[in-house]
């Protein structure tokens, strides 16, 4: 059994490139949802679409159970996805939610595995609302700097597509109208990026490495989350803007087991050095909740999200920093 399999055989099946820890779709590791949410309640319902870490798509790193990183917040029907990585367009409709329902999009930062999805998930927002839907509908996207890149990379990929659509398929709105891109800064205080009765956002920089990055606190009118999206140890004002929050989101990295296994793999310097400085360890993601006050902390954007680390396992590396209730994420989980 997968529970039976400890942190030394999963370094050992890493270091050897054999996925064969991978392989069982055991209770403990396939995609679930809890029987009774915790976060959740009223108006709002939490779905964690993906909850991968890192740019590696392999058995070895759990993502043949694991989409990548993303998280679904449904206020009143209304869709709000916050980050988009891969797999996580298709985790929408496995959720029971139709894309035409997404009104906006928030990422952190344009790694790869934030935004794999990013233009699946807004071409078909845009189409799927069509046949007498309201033409007057549109997307906002919400990210760092980057974000403008990606929408004219978008738009020139896939122009003939948009041109189509809106000519002799008669699409409605035009796609430049419906789909409209926000780019930041990544402000170095809190700064608020979306104000509405559903839902409120409030971004500030977080560092990760050389990329533009931002992390979230977001209010509903149910409950205060908010999401550190990917983020060094050091350096950055996040905790600041996660005082008092109700629901931490934290990414965390099995350092010793992942550089242990890179390290025998032959890994460069410099990706190591990354994985080390611009993630957080557990003792770091403990305290971060521990001083924010936070009642519960999700772990999610697992490094790595192979299904041999058990909930349990996870948990225990936190628990001696963070006293909270902790959630380890999975996908399609009600949270």
């Amino acid at each position: 059994m997968l529970e039976r399999i400890t942190r030394r055989h999963a370094l050992t099946g890493a270091a050897g490139g054999v996925a064969a820890i991978a392989l069982g779709r055991t209770a403990d590791a396939a995609p679930a949802a809890t029987a009774k949410p915790i976060v959740s309640r009223g108006r709002t319902k939490i779905v964690v679409l993906g909850s991968q870490g890192g740019q590696q798509i392999t058995r070895l790193t759990g993502s043949n159970l694991r989409c990548g990183t993303s998280v679904l917040i449904d206020v009143d029907g209304v869709l709000t996805v916050l980050d988009c990585g891969c797999g996580s367009a298709h985790r929408i409709a496995e959720a029971g939610y139709d894309m035409n329902a997404v009104r906006r999009i928030i990422i952190t930062h344009c790694h790869f595995d934030h935004v794999a999805d990013l233009g699946s998930i807004a071409g078909f927002a845009w189409s799927s609302g069509r046949n007498g839907a309201d033409p007057n509908r549109h997307l906002s996207v919400y990210g760092p700097t980057g974000v403008k890149d990606y929408e004219r990379g978008l738009k020139r990929a896939v122009r003939r597509s948009i041109a189509d659509q809106e000519g002799p398929l008669a699409q409605r709105p035009r796609f430049d109208r419906f789909a409209r891109w926000h780019e930041m800064e990544p402000p170095r205080r809190a700064k608020r990026v979306v104000e509405h009765s559903r839902i409120d956002v409030r971004a500030i920089r977080v560092k990760h490495g050389g990329i533009p990055a931002v992390g979230y606190r977001i209010r509903t009118p149910d409950v205060d989350i908010a999401f550190s999206g990917d983020r060094g140890a050091n350096g950055d004002s996040f905790p600041s803007l996660v005082k008092g929050v109700e629901v931490l989101f934290h990414e965390i990295i099995d350092r010793d087991l992942v550089i242990g296994a890179l390290k025998t793999q032959g890994a460069a310097p410099s990706f190591l050095s990354h994985l080390i400085n611009d993630h957080c360890d557990p003792e770091t993601v403990g305290r971060v909740a521990t001083n924010a006050g936070a009642g519960t902390l999700v772990l999610y954007h697992l490094i790595p999200g192979n299904p041999a680390i058990t909930d349990a396992a996870w948990t225990a590396l936190v628990t001696p920093y963070f006293a909270g209730q902790i959630i380890v994420a999975r996908d399609l989980m009600t949270v």
